[in-house]
């Protein structure tokens, strides 16, 4: 073998060599740029998908807003139609989801978007709820037996046709609403105070016919649960106005 062909065998690995350096080194540059785009691509997505998310926000915000003076059912209506079509997250490739920091952020916000408003609508359907108890028993605890009977009633007879026919169909009524959870013992205070009235007025009936003197008072039973009441509609104006102003925050 002559010296020329010995120097070609021996530089001929070398260029082998460069030759798949240099192919590899393409291929990861080309590699490189695809991941790169896919990043890009995933970033994009991601911020198509919050600037989506702020406007729906900003829309229902302004809804609660316009509507917060209405009664907790109807607000209520008005936020279960403001979030039935929030927006979705468009797909990206693997890799672009798995290393842009943007679209992680924009699943974490897919994930908990509705989560105040779940809040607040279900705020709004205890507060419903509430309000139709407290309503009755704000009506029922509003009865006065001077409406019915004099206070110096001498006949049995308005008692027993009249006053006690009223208070018990109050009574009725009253027990016909449902009760909030966790509201048993306040039904139970209102219902015992109107109880207390009708067995008080039953007694003076009797003690008429008996030709009995007899009075009574049922103020404090009547204030007591006219207070109990009004403390759980305090409370539950607060956690609505709560759960509005947590909306309101965004």
């Amino acid at each position: 073998m002559n010296i020329r062909a010995r120097r070609v065998m021996i530089a001929l690995p070398v260029v082998l060599t460069v030759v798949i350096a240099g192919i590899i080194g393409a291929l990861v540059a080309a590699q490189s740029h695809r991941q790169t785009e896919q990043i890009a691509q995933a970033d994009l997505v991601a911020q198509d998908y919050l600037g989506a998310v702020s406007s729906f926000r900003s829309t229902i915000v302004k809804r609660v807003a316009d509507g917060k003076q209405a009664d907790p059912g109807a607000l209520r209506k008005i936020v279960e139609r403001a979030v039935a079509e929030p927006p979705k997250l468009a797909k990206a490739s693997r890799f672009g989801r798995e290393h842009s920091a943007v679209y992680a952020e924009a699943e974490q916000t897919e994930a908990t978007i509705l989560e105040p408003f779940t809040r607040l609508s279900a705020t709004l359907k205890r507060a419903d709820t509430a309000g139709d108890f407290i309503a009755a028993a704000q009506s029922v605890l509003a009865l006065r037996a001077t409406d019915y009977i004099s206070t110096s009633v001498t006949s049995s007879g308005p008692i027993r046709s009249t006053l006690i026919p009223v208070l018990t169909a109050a009574r009725d009524r009253f027990s016909r609403v449902q009760v909030p959870p966790g509201r048993q013992e306040l039904a139970k205070q209102v219902t015992d105070a109107v109880q207390y009235l009708i067995d008080k007025a039953s007694e003076l009936a009797n003690r008429i016919d008996s030709r009995e003197y007899f009075s009574f008072s049922y103020q404090e039973e009547f204030q007591t649960a006219s207070d109990a009441v009004s403390d759980y509609a305090t409370q539950v104006k607060g956690d609505v106005t709560e759960a509005v102003n947590a909306v309101s925050d965004f």
